[in-house]
């Protein structure tokens, strides 16, 4: 398995960040489903760079590592799945959950897209993927819609 997104180290934090209302390491355990026994055994693991136990209050570091390994754990992914996901990711593992995803067909983790930055290659896409799946109603919608908006512009710029 190989990370065939090199891009991927866009998605950590890098810089600590001190936040003005830090999250509580048990609150951020509740708000995952994950169990606080869990927690401090994946600190025990290797699997946190910090012990939850051992803090009042986290980081934006931490508490985006708690919640990226958290999630995974809370999902059901026990020590050996998180060895075939986590292998190749640099540690610690603060992956901004919000940022990446893992690709099961090519087995490496992924930046997700950024829709405003590439807005009009994902509709494309979206476009190609309609027509390839014959969806001719969504395709119909998508043209009304944009007549739609192409008149309403031709009548406010017209005097």
């Amino acid at each position: 398995m190989s990370v065939h997104n090199h891009d991927i180290s866009l998605a950590r934090v890098h810089a600590c960040q001190e936040m003005l209302f830090p999250s509580l390491p048990r609150e951020v355990c509740e708000s995952l489903g994950l169990n606080w026994w869990a927690a401090v055994k994946l600190h025990t693991d290797g699997w946190l760079s910090f012990n939850p136990e051992a803090l009042q209050a986290l980081d934006e570091r931490q508490e985006v590592e708690l919640r990226f390994i958290g999630a995974l754990v809370a999902a059901g992914c026990d020590d050996s799945m998180l060895h075939r996901l986590l292998d190749d990711l640099e540690k610690p593992f603060c992956y901004r959950p919000d940022r990446v995803f893992y690709n099961w067909t090519a087995r490496s983790w992924q930046l997700l897209p950024r829709p405003l930055e590439n807005a009009e290659e994902v509709f494309s896409g979206w476009l190609d993927s309609l027509e390839e799946d014959g969806d001719v109603s969504s395709l119909e919608d998508i043209k009304e819609r944009a007549t739609d908006a192409i008149t309403r512009l031709n009548k406010t710029s017209s005097p």
